[in-house]
């Protein structure tokens, strides 16, 4: 009954160490599989002006470890401007602008401070060349 009861434990902590590999790699999927749900809700859709706007501002953004509440939504108005509004987790407004007359730049504000006021293209490039 003695070794009949050690072989049983051996077989226990095997289990034991199975179901926890298990329940840790299922918790890490689980992570993996939101984020990229998250993810996918801010990233652009195709490859017009107002997605590069938005694109571009998001990457800023997240490149100033900013913390969403709401990622910018985006506008454009009959003259080419595009603007964007979102929140911060504390609050904090979001504004990003795109005038009409250059297209080619935006500026990227939260609360009363200027994140970024350049290129779009420079900030679009750097994302793919550091995916």
């Amino acid at each position: 009954m003695g070794s009949m009861s050690t072989a049983a434990c051996s077989s226990c902590g095997d289990r034991r160490a199975a179901r926890a590999t298990a329940v840790g790699g299922g918790a890490l999927l689980a992570l993996l599989i939101a984020g990229c749900s998250q993810v996918a809700a801010i990233a652009p859709v195709g490859g017009d002006h107002l997605a590069e706007v938005r694109y571009a501002a998001i990457d800023v953004l997240l490149a100033e470890d900013v913390e969403l509440l709401t990622a910018p939504d985006c506008a454009q108005a009959a003259s080419g401007e595009v603007n964007c509004t979102g929140e911060t987790l504390d609050g904090a407004q979001i504004s990003v602008v795109s005038p009409a007359d250059d297209q080619t730049v935006l500026t990227v504000t939260v609360g009363d401070r200027e994140l970024y006021s350049g290129s779009i293209m420079k900030l679009i490039d750097e994302a793919a060349r550091n995916g």
